[in-house]
């Protein structure tokens, strides 16, 4: 009887203690979680032999270089020159429009001071972003939409083996376009749905970043901008990796 019950305790100790290693190994896998680029689960029935596994996976996205690019516009352009990272050409200043474009020289950081035309006579490019027209608000739209056009044909006549983006602008805050007479959300959506039939999907491309920045009234997020118009600093970085991401889309469907 002795030897029966020692060797029941025996047995049971062995049951504790095989049972408190598999707990462990449970409790190590639930605390080192799933990588950030694979996660696998396979469950197996003793009845029936067989591992059914799912496995996801992380997509990267493919991106553009920026380094043979050209960003033309006007204050918000500014803002990515100055705080976005991109690697590229700008001609940009406050207040420009379709209207002065040609009017003055700029000075192009590592490239010097000219104007838009002395720019693109005398330096080839890949790829060219232009953003204009939110300074154009108060006046015709089909005055502007024909003057936006002839700047985009010239621009591809001077650069032919260019991408031209067009870029819609982006909307401004409703506070901001409640109060202002002419530059309204309103306005900017009817300028950049003109702007947007420029482009043929092979040689001109349209490019519209307003869902990245606004709310659920299709008007620029009072969290983004301290002034209703601009983006803070911090959010242009993600505007440009947005456009690296967004153009070798497009390039790729076209």
């Amino acid at each position: 009887m002795k030897k029966m019950i020692k060797n029941a305790l025996s047995t049971a100790l062995a049951l504790l203690v095989a049972s408190s290693f598999v707990g462990c190994r449970q409790s190590s896998q639930e605390t080192q979680g799933t990588l950030p680029t694979q996660s696998i689960q396979i469950t197996t029935d003793s009845a029936n032999p067989t591992q059914s596994a799912s496995i996801e996976t992380t997509v990267v996205q493919e991106t553009v270089d920026l380094e043979d690019a050209l960003f033309i516009g006007d204050s918000r352009t500014v803002g990515l020159l100055e705080y976005s990272g991109v690697d590229a050409d700008f001609f940009t200043s406050v207040g420009m429009s379709v209207y002065n474009i040609h009017d003055n020289a700029i000075s192009v950081p590592n490239v010097g001071k000219l104007t838009l035309t002395e720019l693109l006579s005398n330096k080839s490019y890949g790829k060219i972003y232009l953003m204009v027209g939110i300074n154009e608000l108060g006046y015709d739209l089909d005055q502007t939409i024909s003057a936006y056009s002839d700047l985009v044909d010239s621009i591809c006549q001077m650069q032919p083996n260019a991408k031209l983006f067009v870029q819609a602008n982006l909307h401004v805050t409703e506070e901001k376009s409640n109060a202002h007479p002419y530059i309204t959300n309103t306005a900017i959506d009817a300028f950049n749905g003109r702007i947007s039939k420029l482009a043929d999907g092979k040689h001109i491309f349209y490019l519209d970043v307003n869902s990245e920045f606004d709310n659920v009234n299709g008007a620029l997020s009072e969290e983004y901008t301290s002034d209703g118009v601009h983006l803070y600093a911090k959010h242009y970085m993600q505007w440009g990796e947005w456009i690296e991401t967004q153009s070798a889309q497009l390039i790729k469907e076209g």
